[in-house]
């Protein structure tokens, strides 16, 4: 079995256990981050870091930092107008569970971007841009499969997802597998993954008419199937298209 392999499963074995601390958990994701690491470095090898899409140079790193600040303040933005579109009222977003959220996307995109993508790329042609294409498309519904999956069968409250929601969780999905490609670390698509959750996900929503306060599949049907938080999801695919399309043009050896 390859090393990525035993790397895939010795992350997707560590990333559920956060979900085991309770509900004040942002620690538990900063400790299940520094297993991850550890057993990275142990099944990886020398070269863990490449293989992880952790090795970024530091004007690469400033880069990323830049684009996090940029998506979280530009999603601040947005969803304040969406709250009121779609008749929410959110609290001011918890800052320890901010903190959380920065470490539960990085556990993420590991798994998802730099050990499940790369595996499938690893086993293409990589000059070949059609395949690799089809592969991100390809990962790209686990994304919105496992949100329809955990809320309409785990979730106490059995609610599927709506069409619209679930296309702008492929979107997102789509978008970040193609960061990960273009760029070959998980850095744009950490920024752009936790840039948007920390904006959001550590508030408290009520229903602004009613005043009853809101449980999680609720919320992701009434904020991701928000027409115009679908566009902006549709619009950063098409975006990370074009990155994925100028990336190899401009250096062969990124793909």
């Amino acid at each position: 079995m390859p090393r990525r392999a035993w790397a895939l499963l010795a992350v997707a074995a560590l990333l559920p256990w956060p979900l085991m601390a309770g509900p004040d958990n942002w620690w538990a994701f900063m400790l299940v981050s520094a297993a991850i690491l550890a057993a990275l470095r142990l099944t990886l090898g020398p070269d863990w870091r490449g293989q992880a899409g952790l090795n970024l140079s530091l004007p690469q790193a400033v880069m990323v930092i830049a684009a996090f600040a940029g998506v979280a303040i530009g999603s601040g933005v947005l969803l304040h107008h969406v709250y009121e579109a779609v008749g929410l009222r959110a609290t001011a977003p918890d800052s320890k569970e901010q903190t959380g959220l920065l470490f539960q996307a990085f556990n993420e995109e590991i798994l998802f971007r730099a050990l499940l993508l790369g595996l499938l790329i690893d086993h293409l042609r990589p000059q070949a841009l059609m395949p690799v294409i089809l592969a991100c498309l390809a990962l790209a519904l686990v994304f919105p499969a496992a949100h329809f999956l955990l809320y309409r069968y785990s979730n106490p409250m059995h609610l599927p997802l709506s069409l619209p929601a679930l296309a702008t969780l492929f979107c997102a999905g789509l978008a970040m597998n193609n960061l990960y490609l273009a760029f070959r670390h998980i850095g744009f698509s950490w920024a752009l993954h936790a840039g948007w959750n920390v904006a959001w996900l550590p508030a408290m929503f009520h229903d602004a008419a009613t005043g009853a306060r809101l449980a999680e599949p609720q919320i992701f049907d009434r904020v991701l199937g928000s027409p115009t938080v679908a566009a902006a999801a549709g619009a950063m695919a098409a975006v990370s298209f074009a990155f994925l399309l100028w990336r190899p043009l401009r250096s062969p050896a990124t793909l």
